[in-house]
C-alpha cells in the first residue's frame, strides 16, 4: 500500500511538479551581449527574467515546452522562440540574435515635405475626418488589457536598474463628457537593481526631510506611477480640432503607398530660460483614415541666468545618478537638456483601434557652471499580451496607490 501511494506521488511530481531549467543568451548583430533584455513566457508573463551583463538568462518552469518565449529590448525587434529551443545542453547554449528596430521611432524621420497646402480648408477637413475616425474607433464600453511593461535606467552608460511590471488595465470613454477613464492595476513587479544603489535609495528616503519629495519618491519607488504614466502618454486627439487657427503648423506627407503622415510642430520659448521644440507625427491609413501609429519627438533646453547650487539631499540624489566611485561635493546647476522620443503602434481589434506596443527613449544631461556633466537615460517598452472587449467590468474599490507585490532581484 505504501509503495502504491509512493508511486502515485512520484507520478504526480513528474507530471505537475517537475521543473526544467531553460537557458539562453541574447546578443546583437555584432555579437555583443544585451544586458537587461526581457525574457518571459507569452502564456504566463509572470514566468520571466532578464539577461545579465553577459547576455545570459535562466528560466525555471514546468510549463509545456511548446510554449513561446518573448525576448524584447528597446530598439530591437521583439523575438519569439519555443521553450524547447532553450533547453539546457551540456555544451552549447542557444543564442538569440536580436535585430535592430529603432522602436518605431524611425517613422519620425518621415517628415512631411515643406510645401504649402493648396487650401487651408482642405487641411481643416482632413484633420476633422481623422478626428472623427479616431473617435469612432475608440472604446466606449470598458476594454481590458494585460500588459507587460519594462523601464530601464542608465547613468554614464552604466546600468542603474530595471523594473518589469505585469499589469491589468481597464479603459473606457464617455461620449457626452468626452472623458476617458483608465484603471491601471499592477499585478506583479520584478526589480533588478544593484545592491549598492538599492541601499542608497533606502538611505535617502529615510534621510529626506521634505515630505512632498519623500512621498513622491516613495510613490515612484513602490507603486505603478511610472508604468501608468507610460501607458497614458498618448495622442491628444482634441488638438486636431483645437488647432484650427494653427493650420500653418500642420503639414501633410506620405509614408509608403498606403499611409499618409500628418505632422504638427511647435516651439515654446520662456524668456530664453526654457526652450522646447516638439514634433508629432500621425501615421494614417490612406484608405479609411485609421490611426496606425503616433510618434512624438520632444527637445527641451534649460539655461539658468544664475546657477542653482545643489545642497543637502538634492546633492545626494544627484550623486545617486552619478554612478561614480567619487561623490560630487559641489554642483551648481547651469544648463540642462532633455530629449524624449515616444512611439505607439495601434491595431484594429473587434472594430476598436487599440494600442498594442509602446516605446520610449528619454535622455537627460545636467551641466554645472564649471562644465561638469551628468548624463542619464531611460528606456521603456510596453506590450499588450491580451485584450478583452466583451463583458469587462471595471475594478471595484480601485485604489490607484495600492502597493504592488514586488520581488527584488540583484544584478548578477
Amino acid at each position: 500500500m505504501c509503495r502504491w501511494m509512493l508511486s502515485i506521488l512520484l507520478i504526480l511530481y513528474c507530471v505537475y511538479g517537475y521543473s526544467v531549467e531553460y537557458v539562453g543568451r541574447v546578443i546583437d548583430k555584432k555579437g555583443d551581449p544585451i544586458l537587461y533584455a526581457t525574457v518571459y513566457v507569452m502564456q504566463d508573463p509572470m514566468i520571466g527574467t532578464a539577461t545579465n551583463a553577459e547576455g545570459y538568462f535562466t528560466l525555471t518552469t514546468n510549463i509545456n515546452d511548446t510554449s513561446m518565449v518573448v525576448i524584447s529590448y528597446v530598439g530591437y525587434e521583439k523575438t519569439f522562440v519555443k521553450l524547447s529551443t532553450l533547453q539546457a545542453q551540456e555544451k552549447d547554449v542557444h543564442t538569440i540574435c536580436l535585430r535592430e528596430q529603432p522602436i518605431a521611432l524611425e517613422e519620425m524621420v518621415v517628415q512631411a515635405p515643406k510645401t504649402k497646402m493648396s487650401k487651408r480648408k482642405r487641411m481643416a477637413k482632413l484633420l476633422h475626418d481623422v478626428y472623427e475616425r479616431i473617435e469612432a474607433t475608440e472604446p466606449i464600453f470598458p476594454i481590458a488589457y494585460r500588459v507587460v511593461s519594462d523601464v530601464k535606467m542608465d547613468a554614464k552608460d552604466l546600468p542603474w536598474g530595471m523594473e518589469q511590471m505585469i499589469a491589468n488595465v481597464v479603459e473606457w470613454g464617455d461620449k457626452l463628457s468626452k472623458e476617458r477613464y483608465v484603471q491601471f492595476r499592477g499585478e506583479y513587479c520584478k526589480r533588478y537593481c544593484d545592491a549598492m544603489v538599492r541601499e542608497k535609495i533606502d538611505t535617502l528616503l529615510n534621510k529626506e526631510k521634505d515630505p512632498k519629495f519623500r512621498n513622491m519618491a516613495a510613490a515612484i519607488d513602490s507603486g505603478t506611477l511610472v508604468h501608468r504614466a507610460l501607458w497614458e502618454m498618448r495622442l491628444q486627439k482634441d488638438r486636431l480640432l483645437d488647432t484650427s487657427n494653427e493650420l500653418r503648423k500642420w503639414t501633410l506627407g506620405t509614408e509608403g503607398d498606403t499611409n499618409f503622415v500628418l505632422t504638427y510642430q511647435r516651439q515654446h520659448n520662456f524668456i530664453g530660460i526654457l526652450k522646447a521644440h516638439i514634433v508629432e507625427n500621425l501615421i494614417i491609413d490612406s484608405y479609411d483614415y485609421t490611426l496606425r501609429s503616433y510618434t512624438m519627438d520632444l527637445n527641451i533646453q534649460l539655461v539658468l541666468p544664475f546657477s542653482h547650487r545643489l545642497r543637502g539631499t538634492e546633492l545626494d540624489w544627484l550623486n545617486l545618478l552619478n554612478m561614480s566611485n567619487e561623490s560630487l561635493d559641489k554642483f551648481r546647476l547651469k544648463r540642462g537638456k532633455m530629449h524624449i522620443k515616444l512611439a505607439t503602434i495601434y491595431k484594429m481589434y473587434d472594430g476598436i483601434n487599440v494600442p498594442i506596443e509602446k516605446n520610449l527613449e528619454a535622455t537627460a544631461l545636467l551641466e554645472d557652471r564649471k562644465g561638469q556633466q551628468l548624463p542619464c537615460a531611460v528606456k521603456a517598452t510596453q506590450f499588450v499580451t491580451n485584450i478583452q472587449t466583451v463583458g469587462v467590468i471595471p475594478f471595484g474599490n480601485f485604489n490607484q496607490k495600492e502597493q504592488v507585490k514586488r520581488e527584488l532581484v540583484p544584478i548578477y
